[in-house]
């Protein structure tokens, strides 16, 4: 009696992830708009048409995906850190305590 055994799918790459979304990126920003604003929308756009294709299985690129989380990522620039701020340095409870 002859079972079948799933074949596993071989991958090889020839150049670096890292690279290959970094040239991606490139390739993308010239037609994201001028303004930062604009920049997101799109960004936004793109990303959900991206997770549309992963859960249909059609048209989706991993490489495409990957570069447009990186600049969405470049466009909102980095999350702010609370505590650092002036605004919230000075921030106590009722008892005149730092809140933990």
């Amino acid at each position: 009696m002859h079972t079948r055994r799933a074949r596993r799918i071989r991958a090889v790459r020839s150049d670096e992830p890292a690279e290959a979304i970094a040239a991606r990126a490139a390739a993308l920003r010239p037609f994201l708009g001028r303004s930062g604003e604009e920049r997101r929308i799109n960004l936004r756009r793109m990303l959900r048409l991206e997770r549309r294709a992963a859960r249909c299985g059609v048209d989706y690129d991993a490489l495409r995906h990957a570069a447009l989380r990186r600049l969405l990522a470049e466009a909102e620039g980095p999350p702010p850190v609370v505590g650092a701020t002036q605004e919230h340095a000075d921030v106590r409870n009722e008892k005149g305590r730092h809140p933990r």
